[in-house]
């Protein structure tokens, strides 16, 4: 069981989930598709989705419909994406985010995940 689960197709940002998540000490792992995202999810303490990625509402439909899922969900767009960023929020994205403000809020929302 990780930690963080992200759906996360973009190198730029996996990378930095992952690197950011050593340097706290929490376990991390992605996903390439919508079951699969929810299915690892399940046990985890945060869910992080690309919402720029064509599958990402699908996923997050797929994480409601997982039995026992409450993970803190996560997503993060282009900043002028307003219409993706309601529909995220009315499936259950606790917090959308647009891509610059997630880069920089990801250190503090993983070392909070640390101390738990």
């Amino acid at each position: 069981m990780a930690d963080v689960v992200y759906l996360i197709h973009d190198m730029l940002f996996s990378s930095k989930v992952r690197e950011v998540a050593k340097t706290t000490g929490v376990s991390v792992q992605g996903a390439r598709e919508p079951a699969a995202f929810a299915a690892a999810a399940r046990d985890a303490k945060l869910a992080i989705v690309d919402l720029r990625l064509p599958i990402a509402l699908e996923a997050l439909d797929a994480l409601a419909a997982e039995p026992g899922s409450g993970v803190r969900t996560v997503g993060f767009i282009d900043h002028e994406r307003t219409d993706v960023m309601d529909a995220a929020r009315a499936k259950g994205c606790a917090e959308v985010m647009a891509k610059g403000q997630f880069a920089n809020a990801l250190p503090k929302l993983l070392a909070g995940l640390a101390a738990k």
